[in-house]
């Protein structure tokens, strides 16, 4: 199902699309540091890949998302979380970092 357009902007978030799933317009400030590390995510990801791996355009939102889904299938704790550092501290030994 493609998005509804009008005058080429899209009516509705939810008819923003990813590979035929519904998807959220969602966004997430993030500092600069983590920016930078985005777009060195996507840059080198653009650069290591041969044409038969260019199937997808790979972008910042494509590497949250799968991060998101990465992470959401690890067994976190989320029980009384007092801030991000310490959601930070919770997933990095799950992953043994």
């Amino acid at each position: 199902m493609a998005p509804r357009k009008n005058n080429g902007l899209i009516t509705s978030i939810s008819d923003i699309e990813v590979n035929d799933t519904a998807t959220v317009r969602l966004t997430v400030p993030v500092r600069p540091d983590q920016e930078e590390i985005l777009t060195r995510i996507v840059r080198t990801i653009a650069q290591n890949r041969d044409k038969t791996h260019r199937k997808q355009r790979i972008t910042k939102a494509t590497v949250i998302r799968a991060y998101i889904d990465a992470l959401s299938s690890m067994p976190v704790d989320l029980s009384n979380i007092p801030d991000e550092k310490e959601m930070l501290g919770r997933l990095l030994r799950i992953l043994g970092i």
